[in-house]
């Protein structure tokens, strides 16, 4: 089938030099910024198109790689033209394929699939994608085509519903930039003790990337440790003390809560009454 692609940016570069990488065909890319579009189509060895018709009517599957508040004004420009039969598919991790309004009505499938995955760069992430574990929502009379696409690839996808889409999100965003805010948190809280911010990266890297790890090759159950863990409240009541004036108290409380339900999980025998009752006051 021939993909092409609607937005050259950094998801629209990554996922069709991906596509070629393991021998499907693009079409090429169609971009309001012609030289993205450009740039797009020579890192992919595919064609630029100037003309959004002549990209629909060369392309089976459509991957529409905008920003998420632009998919519905792009998928009001498609209609415009013959999409019957073709694949609509958007990159959202947010939007369900709801978004493409109507498509039924022009006897075309409307997709949502979307790599569980962090991209940063549109020429250097593309190899990254290989690890990446994809979701898959929509049409049902053509999404077990689309879960070949994914699968011919070699990765994993899981089809999930519609209606759980901006949950499946809010795990997406806890996996990768909660746990920013979370890192950057500790950063300040070093900072505050007299580190700069170089020694405080040098002494969260090692730590951090460790956990990571454990977590990877144990399980969060597993590679929990620390004062919850081992109910230890007298240390979490000092923590919680220390950062009275903070505004970081609130977070280490709803996490810490949160770690009670992993602690339980690794100790299911050891009472963690005292500790829960105790951050449930601090709210």
């Amino acid at each position: 089938m021939n993909i092409g692609f609607i937005g050259a940016g950094k998801v629209g570069c990554s996922l069709g030099k991906y596509l070629t990488f393991n021998q499907h065909f693009l079409s090429g890319y169609y971009s309001r910024n012609p030289e993205s579009s450009a740039s797009a189509a020579n890192y992919t060895g595919s064609r630029q198109f100037l003309d959004l018709s002549e990209l629909i009517s060369s392309s089976d599957i459509i991957f529409v790689t905008v920003p998420d508040g632009a998919i519905a004004s792009v998928w009001d420009e498609i209609v415009r033209f013959d999409i019957s039969g073709k694949i609509i598919c958007h990159c959202s991790g947010a939007l369900s394929s709801s978004v493409f309004s109507g498509i039924r009505d022009h006897s075309a499938y409307g997709f949502s699939v979307h790599p569980f995955l962090a991209i940063s760069g549109k020429f250097d992430s593309y190899q990254d994608i290989s690890k990446a574990f994809f979701t898959i929502e929509g049409s049902a009379e053509k999404i077990q085509e689309v879960c070949k696409l994914i699968s011919d690839m070699g990765n994993s996808y899981q089809i999930i519903q519609a209606d759980v889409k901006t949950k499946y999100h809010a795990a997406a965003v806890f996996a990768s930039n909660l746990m920013i805010g979370v890192m950057d948190g500790a950063a300040q809280l070093l900072k505050e003790c007299g580190f700069t911010d170089e020694q405080a990266e040098k002494a969260l890297i090692p730590i951090i990337s460790g956990n990571i790890q454990n977590a990877i090759e144990k399980g969060t159950t597993k590679a929990l440790t620390g004062p919850v863990e081992r109910c230890d409240t007298g240390t979490v009541k000092g923590h919680i003390s220390a950062l009275e004036d903070s505004d970081l108290k609130n977070l280490y409380v709803e996490a810490s809560k949160q770690l009670i339900k992993v602690a339980l999980r690794k100790h299911p025998d050891r009472d963690y009454e005292e500790l829960k009752n105790f951050l449930e006051i601090c709210d």
